[in-house]
């Protein structure tokens, strides 16, 4: 397996960053008290998925990732601007978004509308909320610890995405696509490992979700060693990376 660390952890990263940018303006405009612990992380987040894309394209990319890398340095910036201005936090995790549907545009190994197209642009989006949810509703992101409360802020966007996503990455390399990117990173995928890790992880994390507050750093973990799992054998093992021309990495 060739991968090129990273790129996994600019996607990841600048997922998490954004997912915790839409939570943390949410939690402002619907809580008691300022997200800043959620921004800041954000902030960090996104500072980490800078340097890492910095590392992956040696400097600036090109195309679409490029568009991504743009987006991640906006995030950063407009998530610290978040912490004095609300119509910033707003901006910010736009920002965000368009940096994931970049990186997920940039992984169409083909057309858009084929299932190989689509596969993308929902998983990513999927990891971001998933990421941004399990993480933002931490204590350590500044949330009450109220025994009262039985499950964590967002439990409920968690578990709806952390569903679908299950369901998609189980049923792809079982599938007999007629799409020939989509059937030829479903063999592979079939064989991996690391994928059928992610995507059992990202079913444990549902489980810890039914078993209340107790259990919510851990979910947190597990679902971050869940989707970077997936990314990894996204890249490295499926028709997606191979083809992408983020992978230019490879010899």
């Amino acid at each position: 397996m060739i991968t090129n660390w990273p790129l996994v952890f600019f996607t990841v990263f600048s997922q998490l960053g954004t997912g915790l940018a839409f939570f943390a303006w949410w939690k402002d405009h619907h809580g008691s008290s300022p997200s800043t612990r959620t921004w800041q992380s954000s902030a960090v987040s996104a500072a980490v998925a800078v340097a890492a894309s910095l590392v992956a394209f040696g400097g600036a990319a090109e195309g679409v990732m490029l568009a991504a890398q743009i987006g991640c340095a906006l995030l950063l910036v407009l998530a610290l601007s978040a912490l004095k201005c609300s119509f910033c936090g707003l901006l910010a995790w736009l920002a965000g978004a368009c940096c994931v549907m970049s990186e997920a545009v940039a992984a169409i190994p083909g057309e858009v509308g084929t299932t190989s197209g689509l596969f993308p642009l929902l998983l990513f989006p999927l990891c971001t909320v998933i990421l941004g949810a399990v993480f933002a509703q931490l204590k350590q992101m500044g949330e009450p610890d109220d025994p009262a409360v039985r499950y964590g802020r967002f439990y409920l966007p968690l578990r709806v995405c952390l569903w679908i996503m299950l369901i998609i990455t189980a049923v792809a390399p079982c599938m007999a696509w007629d799409d020939p990117f989509m059937r030829k990173s479903a063999i592979i995928w079939m064989q991996t490992q690391l994928y059928w890790m992610g995507v059992i992880f990202s079913g444990v994390v549902i489980g810890l979700s039914h078993m209340g507050r107790i259990t919510l750093l851990v979910q947190a973990i597990v679902a971050f060693v869940s989707i970077t799992g997936l990314r990894t054998a996204f890249y490295a093992d499926g028709v997606h990376g191979i083809i992408d021309m983020s992978t230019l990495y490879m010899h």
